[in-house]
């Protein structure tokens, strides 16, 4: 099966340890991205010598997207990183994740024309995920052994129209359908439904979700949100607005409405 070129790009802000998981895991995948992406919403030195000291040997280009640290702008920094993704098709994660070897496999391998991927994410606890960072390794357990039992329920690859497991930190799209809807609302600050907002507007431009149940697996390593929920009430009540509007661009996304 001949796979689409791609661009995988990962969000971070100043969790160097986690970042180097996850682009070992990267480095480690069974088919390779074309290249990869550092979206960085304003991260420190820490960050930007971690990326110098993995560059050199690292498998495939390795690009840095960094903006100034002005509060949390995942927004604006996905929209950066799909404006700089050289490849027609994105696959999105966050820069604290550990994947599967194949999990890049599993999204191309359902990617066409018309879809949205959705995968899940498998928790680590606090403890794991500290000693994970400390010593900069992580063997994943029985879930990610389990993998043969994907292969015995590819019926659960199934057609949705809703858009609840949409999360950001396990999705890919093509970038022409990213720019149809104009990517991400650049006007919602701190934690919210964005991913599922994005969802919805390609839902309503006429794009399928598909669940990548037992496939695209990943593990998310455990942190604390303190002052991220701030706004989340004001951001649901954006996202209930694409719902009852049936939105499909956002004003404040890859190109700014004057």
């Amino acid at each position: 099966m001949k796979f689409p070129k791609v661009t995988l790009f990962l969000t971070t802000y100043n969790w160097p340890e986690a970042m180097i998981l996850c682009l070992k895991s990267i480095a480690n995948q069974s088919h390779l991205p074309n290249e990869v992406i550092i979206a960085d919403d304003g991260s420190g030195i820490a960050t930007k010598e971690a990326i110098d000291s993995i560059k050199a040997t690292f498998p495939i280009p390795l690009i840095h997207v960094w903006q100034q640290d002005e509060g949390f702008r995942i927004n604006a920094i996905r929209n950066k990183a799909i404006q700089r993704a050289s490849h027609p098709y994105i696959i999105q994660i966050d820069g604290d994740v550990i994947l599967d070897t194949h999990f890049v496999r599993d999204h191309l391998r359902f990617a066409r024309k018309g879809r949205f991927l959705a995968g899940r994410r498998i928790r680590i606890n606090k403890e794991e995920s500290t000693a994970a960072c400390d010593r900069l390794s992580y063997e994943p357990k029985s879930s990610f052994r389990s993998r043969p039992l994907a292969i015995l329920h590819q019926n659960l690859i199934y057609n949705s129209e809703s858009v609840r497991g949409v999360r950001g930190c396990n999705m890919s799209y093509w970038k022409s359908d990213a720019y149809l809807i104009n990517g991400f609302d650049e006007g919602w600050t701190g934690k919210g439904p964005d991913d599922k907002e994005f969802a919805i507007r390609l839902t309503n431009a006429g794009i399928k979700i598909y669940n990548l149940k037992f496939y695209a697996l990943q593990h998310h390593l455990h942190h604390g949100e303190e002052g991220l929920l701030d706004n989340y009430a004001i951001n649901q009540e954006y996202f209930g607005e694409t719902v009852k509007n049936k939105l499909i661009k956002c004003k404040n996304g890859l190109i700014k409405e004057k």
